[in-house]
């Protein structure tokens, strides 16, 4: 007799090993209780995990690859999940990236031809450059920190330029950082004797607590771009910090006593400051832009840097976070103005790499992954277009970078006197 014709009073009697639990007859005659289908449950459990760790890694991907996709992730986790929870995450996902450095490390210092783009190199191959004279040229400063550089360290190289048969820029890297050999520090070195810098605000940032009846293009003016030579990020958004900025007359955020300011005078000459320093001649400067405290100043290192939990230069939550940043800096004599681009460092690591490249006058830029960026600029094959490309690998641009499409941030471009 079929055990699925048995009543379902005798159930009970039943050995349960005999009794024919997957049986879906069985089950609607109501002596055995349906089994639910656990490995189903798991099957989707186990390939709803994979999704999503593809799309955390694909996400990965994209915001180090395609330039606007980071701070648009970014914008839409503060708008749902508040600004604070967003700087946990963001750090949280940092420090899990400096630990898998530190296991995947092999332990040898990259040079500045492992760092350059190829498009970089072959560019300048085929750009005459003449040695500058020695009373012109960066004093080389060797390594920072030996154990963990290359040949390269602290030796400066020219960087042919367009539009000049002399290098009026120079480039080097420092390994800042005694801890981590893929730390590493960009440095350029422009003579301002021989090149101008201007400051653009960006079409939204950094935003005015009230409308302001001033253009806000951009880009590049077209006047200024036959004698355009490079381009490199600005500061902060208005909502992490109120950091402020004056261009074109126009002061789009008031000023912060306790922040550094990056500043322009009208004879060109160049001044990094505590804004107390510089609120005398106020009426004298060209344009101005305020970023988190100096981290040198007058060649003093920032008290709050000179720990290693440094807090206030884009890491509100763990001082140590280990992520891109970028700075400026100017040599003793105003003469020499010097920009960092970094992997992997912290505040403290930056500032002393700035330090020792001839930086006494030092404020830190933008941070994260996506905004640090200097781009030299070439004559594109079509007649009268130029061509960003990136002076470190890994920069993330458009080749029309602060050309085409209007800039939300601001920023500052070089160009030859």
């Amino acid at each position: 007799m079929s055990a699925r014709f048995i009543p379902s009073s005798f159930a009970s009697l039943i050995p349960q090993s005999l009794v024919p639990a997957q049986d879906a007859l069985a089950a609607l005659g109501g002596w055995a209780a349906p089994i639910l289908p656990t490995r189903a449950r798991s099957r989707w459990f186990v390939v709803a995990c994979a999704a999503g760790v593809g799309a955390l890694f694909a996400a990965w991907i994209a915001v180090r690859q395609v330039p606007w996709f980071g701070p648009l992730v970014a914008d839409n986790l503060r708008r749902l999940l508040g600004a604070e929870n967003v700087t946990l995450l963001e750090e949280t996902l940092a420090n899990v990236e400096d630990r898998v450095q530190h296991v995947v490390d092999h332990g040898q210092a990259r040079g500045l031809s492992d760092s350059t783009p190829p498009e970089l190199l072959a560019s300048t191959a085929t750009l005459p450059v003449k040695v500058l004279r020695s009373d012109l040229a960066p004093r080389d400063v060797g390594a920072l920190n030996p154990a963990v550089s290359s040949a390269d360290d602290g030796v400066w190289q020219p960087v042919a330029v367009r539009g000049s048969e002399a290098s009026v820029l120079y480039r080097t890297i420092v390994h800042p950082d005694a801890e981590r050999v893929y730390a590493e520090l960009f440095v350029f070195a422009l003579d301002l004797s021989q090149v101008e810098l201007h400051a653009v605000a960006g079409s939204v940032e950094p935003k005015s607590p009230e409308p302001k009846v001033v253009a806000r293009p951009g880009v590049v003016p077209a006047d200024d771009r036959p004698r355009l030579i490079a381009a490199f990020n600005g500061g902060f958004k208005a909502e992490h910090g109120q950091f402020g900025m004056m261009v074109d007359g126009t002061e789009l955020l008031a000023p912060r006593s306790t922040s550094c300011t990056f500043a322009a005078l009208a004879d060109g000459s160049l001044r990094v400051a505590s804004w107390p320093a510089l609120a005398s001649e106020q009426s004298k400067l060209s344009w101005w832009r305020q970023t988190p405290g100096c981290m040198l100043e007058d060649g003093v290192l920032n008290p709050a840097l000179r720990g290693m939990d440094s807090r206030n230069w884009g890491a509100t939550l763990d001082g140590k976070t280990v992520i891109r940043r970028s700075a400026v800096g100017l040599s003793k004599d105003g003469h020499t103005l010097f920009v960092g681009i970094s992997k992997s460092t912290t505040a403290r690591a930056l500032a002393l790499g700035m330090q020792h490249a001839g930086a006494v006058d030092v404020a830190q830029l933008d941070v994260n992954f996506s905004f640090p960026r200097f781009l030299l600029y070439r004559d594109a094959e079509q007649a009268g277009e130029l061509t960003a490309i990136g002076a470190v690998s890994d920069l993330l641009y458009a080749h029309d970078e602060y050309l085409g499409r209007a800039s939300t941030r601001d920023f500052f471009y070089v160009t030859l006197r």
